[in-house]
C-alpha cells in the first residue's frame, strides 16, 4: 500500500477519533451539568432548613416576655389617653357651665326671669354634654354621673317669685348649690387631666426603654444569626465545589482520547497487535485501536563471484528471501470501538 493510503487511513482514523472525543466531551458536560443542578437543587433545601431552624432557636426567650409586657402597657397608656381626651372635653364643657350659671345667679339677684331661664337651659345643655370616664386606676370620681343623674337642682324662673327678695334669694341659693357641685367636679376633673399626663409619660418611657431591649437583644440575634447563615452558606458553597470538581473527572476520557489522536501515537502501534487506549480510570470508557498491514517486496540476494556456491547460495538466498519477506508493516488504518 502506498504511503498516501497510509496518511489517509491515519488522516480518517485521527478524525474519528476526534469526533468520539468530542461526543464523549459533550455528553460527560451534559450528564455533570444535570448532576451539579440536582445537588445544587439539594444543598439549597438543606440550608434553607437549617437557616430555618437557627432562626427558631436563635431568639432569647426574654424578647417574647419582654414584647408581651410592651403590649401591656400599650393597652393601659391607650386606656389612659383616651381617659385623658374625655377629659379634657369635659373640663371644656365645665368652664362653659360655670360661666352659664353665674349668668344664672346675676340674673336671680336682678330678677330678669328672661335671662334666668336663658341661661338656665344653657347650662343644662352644658351638663347633657359631659362624658363619663370610665374607671381608671389612679383617677378619682369626679362626680359627672351623679350630676347627669341628679341635675343641677334649678327650677325655671317661673318656680321662684324673682320680682320678691325671697324669690330671688331662693333662686340664688339653688344657683349657689349647683356652682359649689360644678367646681368640685371641675377640679377633681383637672386633677384626673394631670393625673392622666403624668401616667402616660411614666407608660411611654417604660415602653421606650423596653422597645431599647429588644431592639438591642434582636440586633445581638441578628448579628449572630447572620454569622452563622454566612457560615452555613459558606459550607454548601465548598461542599458544591468539592463535588463540581469530582464529577469533573468525568471528562477524563474525553482529555485521553484528544491527546493520543496525533499521528506518532497512531503510527507508534506495533505491528500485529491491537492496541487499547484505556483510561485509567475504572469504569471510564476506552478507545481500541486495531492495526491493519500490508506486504512489502521480498528482499533477494545473489552472488556471482562463486559458482560452486550456487545451490547453497540458492538455498541461502531463499531463507533469506522467506527472512526478509515479512510484511513491512505499517499502520493503514484503525478500527476504533468504544467501552463501557
Amino acid at each position: 500500500m502506498t504511503s498516501s493510503a497510509i496518511n489517509t487511513a491515519l488522516a480518517a482514523s485521527t478524525m474519528l477519533m476526534n469526533k468520539l472525543a468530542a461526543v464523549n466531551a459533550a455528553n460527560a458536560a451534559s450528564q455533570t451539568n444535570n448532576r451539579l443542578t440536582l445537588i445544587q437543587n439539594d444543598l439549597n433545601a438543606q440550608l434553607d432548613k437549617k437557616i430555618a431552624q437557627l432562626q427558631q432557636e436563635a431568639q432569647d426567650p426574654s424578647v417574647t416576655i419582654l414584647q408581651q409586657q410592651s403590649a401591656t402597657l400599650s393597652s393601659q397608656l391607650q386606656t389612659y389617653q383616651s381617659a385623658e381626651q374625655q377629659i379634657g372635653a369635659n373640663n371644656t364643657v365645665l368652664g362653659d357651665l360655670s360661666l352659664q350659671l353665674s349668668f344664672v345667679a346675676v340674673a336671680a339677684q336682678s330678677g330678669d326671669a328672661g335671662t334666668f331661664d336663658q341661661s338656665l337651659a344653657a347650662a343644662q345643655s352644658d351638663v347633657g354634654m359631659l362624658q363619663v370616664v370610665s374607671s381608671t386606676p389612679g383617677l378619682q370620681p369626679d362626680g359627672i354621673a351623679s350630676l347627669q343623674y341628679a341635675g343641677l337642682g334649678i327650677q325655671s324662673s317661673g318656680s321662684y317669685d324673682l320680682g320678691t327678695a325671697a324669690g330671688q334669694a331662693q333662686a340664688l341659693a339653688a344657683v349657689q348649690a349647683a356652682q359649689s357641685v360644678v367646681q368640685q367636679i371641675a377640679a377633681t376633673s383637672a386633677l384626673n387631666q394631670q393625673i392622666a399626663a403624668s401616667v402616660q409619660q411614666a407608660l411611654q418611657t417604660q415602653i421606650s426603654g423596653i422597645s431599647t431591649q429588644v431592639a438591642n437583644l434582636q440586633q445581638v440575634e441578628l448579628t449572630d444569626a447572620q454569622t452563622e447563615i454566612a457560615n452555613l452558606q459558606q459550607q454548601a458553597q465548598e461542599q458544591y465545589h468539592i463535588i463540581e470538581m469530582n464529577l469533573g473527572n468525568s471528562t477524563t476520557a474525553a482529555n485521553i482520547l484528544t491527546s493520543l489522536q496525533t499521528t506518532a501515537n497512531l503510527a507508534a502501534v506495533q505491528p500485529g497487535t491491537t492496541l487499547g487506549i484505556i483510561d485509567p480510570t475504572p469504569g471510564e470508557p476506552g478507545l481500541f485501536v486495531a492495526n491493519l498491514t500490508s506486504s512489502a517486496p521480498a528482499v533477494s540476494s545473489s552472488s556471482s563471484s562463486n559458482s560452486s556456491a550456487t545451490s547453497t547460495a540458492s538455498s541461502s538466498g531463499s531463507s533469506s528471501a522467506s527472512a526478509s519477506s515479512v510484511p513491512n508493516t505499517s499502520l493503514v488504518g484503525s478500527i476504533l470501538s468504544t467501552s463501557a
